[in-house]
């Protein structure tokens, strides 16, 4: 009998290892075509900033470069906004904090 307790026990751990594995990855997978689909929008703006302010446009590795820092920088801003997020709502409240970042 405690056998087959242990048995069961491995195979809802196994299981929801797998579940968390597969949905891990699914939100990476869908967070990345989300910030890659306006790549060239994005660099384009981007470009044309930096012209805007120095008279000169940026080299295609420096755009890279760019881009490569704004990628990267992206999930470091969903985790200090998922960090914020809870205290902001227990200090102002749910309805105050949804206003409070976007300037309404």
């Amino acid at each position: 009998m405690r056998a087959l307790s242990r048995l069961i026990q491995g195979r809802i751990l196994f299981l929801t290892i797998c579940a968390a594995g597969i949905g891990g990855t699914f939100q990476f997978g869908y967070n990345l075509s989300i910030i890659n689909a306006p790549t060239s929008h994005i660099q384009e703006f981007t470009n044309e900033t930096w012209q805007a302010r120095t008279g000169e446009p940026l080299s295609d590795h420096l755009v890279l470069l760019v881009w490569s820092i704004i990628v990267s920088l992206y999930p470091l801003g969903g985790l200090f906004g998922a960090l914020l997020a809870g205290p902001l709502a227990v200090t102002l409240g749910r309805s105050t904090s949804k206003y409070c970042c976007i300037g309404n």
